[in-house]
């Protein structure tokens, strides 16, 4: 037989142009609602009020004398975007009415509405990331996707006719859940269809980064935040089709829900899309299908069942879980702390945003390059403790900047310095994902990634307030993002491994209970391995 199991018939062919067009619909959808805010919620100058002009020298400091100013009649408004915040004169941390919003708001120790809008959206991901992927094990990857896809079409649709700010952040929560579930659900069901020979490559090529500068062009474009939700509607729509008609169900979910006939018919699907001579006949298909659901079962009958709490029975397995929460949540915290920020930046939102995406994607590249010719002399923990410091680097130099008031002669320093950090935070996520799974155990593997993704959905929720805390001095917020990042390095690189080129691990490690005789604690804790690993 020509092929011996699932993966094998996905290859280089017409229906892999199906599943990458998909996915760039796909991931487009999912980033235009993500940082639908970074445009959508940024807040305008307010360089004066009335007939007074302030003499301020950067946002911050006329957000200030703005809040100070309580009689002011009619604020003076400088923007790119028409945003929420410039409709509904939702600026600085005033407002002229009050709302039931601002109780929950100050819950935060927030009084920005606006702002408030993405934690909103960012605590419907994490909401959406934990449901979805059950939701997918019971009734299919296709299904919920689609599912998510119209969800999204409708809450995005409806929130583009907001009438108050209260309606708009209600609106970007239940966007985030569905944010949530596609990230969570829609990235499964992209890589169960991808050939495993080609998956990193092709998940390198139609990814995040370069959709940010068609997002910032979009924007552009359409210079409202309300024709720029219908138009990212226009994306999720042709998504909804592509999902709806020219793609099956995942036969690997299929094969794992016991679905022979369903599974057949998927592959049959598939098959259709080969060249003549490559195509499978019905016998070959039923043959894989019906070695795969055998195989699956004898897998599942011999492995051991773990859950959360496998990841602090162990002291080593629990520090890794840990630091490398940590970590996450730093990431996180930095990463969204800056991009739902960019209105404080000189020069043009628009430039700004696609000359980040760039960055990201030159930076992702750069890094791979290292490592795959750095060999062992690029490792992961100095890859790591590179870029974060260099981002740390960055928040300190911008903060002294602002601490010594030199906003107008080192305003392009601020912008550049932004820009580099946020270009290289991309890769940061990635290295993570790749260290957690390289250093967990196989049984535990899964679950450790599930957690460390939470800790990180935090940061994306708290993130981007911190400009909104105050210290009593200029440039608190990247003094915060700077002291996060630092206390990341010092953590990381005392008890993270190196796991570059090192074996997966396989058996959980094993406590040791008789001190006296350790020759035989290691013949014990040897045996327990190779049975953990049969």
């Amino acid at each position: 037989m020509r092929i011996q199991k699932v993966d094998d018939i996905f290859e280089l062919d017409s229906y892999q142009l199906v599943v990458l067009t998909f996915n760039e619909f796909l991931i487009f959808t999912m980033l235009s609602n993500v940082v639908f805010n970074m445009f959508g919620a940024a807040a305008p100058r307010v360089p004066g009020c009335d007939d007074i002009i302030y003499n301020a020298t950067s946002p911050f400091q006329q957000c200030e004398q703005y809040d100070l100013h309580l009689n002011c009649q009619k604020p003076q408004m400088v923007y790119e975007f028409k945003s929420v915040a410039v409709e509904f004169e939702e600026l600085c941390n005033r407002h002229e009415q009050e709302s039931y919003m601002d109780s929950i708001t100050q819950l935060f120790g927030v009084n920005n509405r606006v702002r408030f809008s993405t934690t909103s959206q960012m605590i419907g991901i994490m909401i959406g990331s934990a449901v979805a992927g059950q939701l997918s094990d019971l009734y299919g990857r296709r299904k919920i996707t689609l599912v998510f896809l119209c969800l999204m079409l409708f809450f995005s649709t409806f929130s583009s006719f907001s009438s108050t700010i209260e309606i708009f952040i209600i609106f970007r929560f239940f966007i985030g859940i569905c944010c949530g579930g596609l990230t969570t659900v829609g990235c499964i069901f992209v890589v169960e269809n991808l050939p495993s020979a080609h998956r990193l490559w092709m998940s390198t090529v139609v990814t995040w980064a370069p959709n940010y500068m068609l997002f910032a062009l979009c924007a552009y474009i359409t210079g409202d935040w309300r024709y720029l939700a219908r138009m990212c509607n226009v994306m999720t729509i042709i998504a909804i089709a592509l999902c709806a008609f020219l793609l099956p169900e995942s036969p690997k979910y299929l094969i794992q829900a016991r679905k022979r006939k369903e599974a057949i018919k998927s592959v049959t699907y598939i098959n259709k899309f080969k060249k003549i001579r490559n195509q499978l006949t019905d016998e070959e298909i039923e043959s894989v299908v019906h070695s795969a659901i055998e195989a699956d079962e004898k897998s599942r009958a011999k492995a051991k069942k773990y859950s959360f709490i496998h990841l602090y029975i162990h002291p080593k397995i629990t520090t890794q879980t840990i630091v490398a929460s940590i970590s996450m949540f730093s990431i996180s915290y930095v990463t969204y702390g800056l991009l739902f920020n960019y209105d404080v930046l000189s020069g043009s939102i628009y430039m700004n945003a696609a000359v980040s995406g760039f960055l990201r994607y030159v930076v992702g590249a750069v890094v791979a390059v290292l490592d795959h010719f750095g060999g062992r002399h690029v490792g992961r923990k100095q890859m790591h403790f590179i870029t974060v410091s260099f981002i740390m680097c960055c928040m300190f130099g911008i903060f002294y900047i602002y601490f010594y008031d030199m906003v107008v002669e080192y305003k392009s320093w601020i912008r550049a310095l932004t820009l580099l950090a946020f270009g290289t935070t991309g890769c940061l996520f990635l290295q993570l994902l790749l260290i957690t799974a390289e250093m967990f155990p196989t049984g535990i593997r899964n679950i450790a990634s599930a957690h460390i993704n939470v800790c990180g959905r935090l940061g994306n929720v708290f993130g981007p307030m911190v400009f909104s805390y105050k210290l009593g001095f200029a440039g608190s917020g990247y003094l915060i993002l700077g002291v996060i990042c630092l206390l990341d390095v010092i953590v990381f690189h005392i008890f993270i491994p190196e796991t570059k080129n090192q074996p997966l691990p396989q058996g959980m490690p094993t406590k040791k209970k008789q001190k006296k005789d350790p020759e035989a604690q290691t013949t014990l804790m040897t045996i327990s391995e190779e049975q953990e690993a049969k």
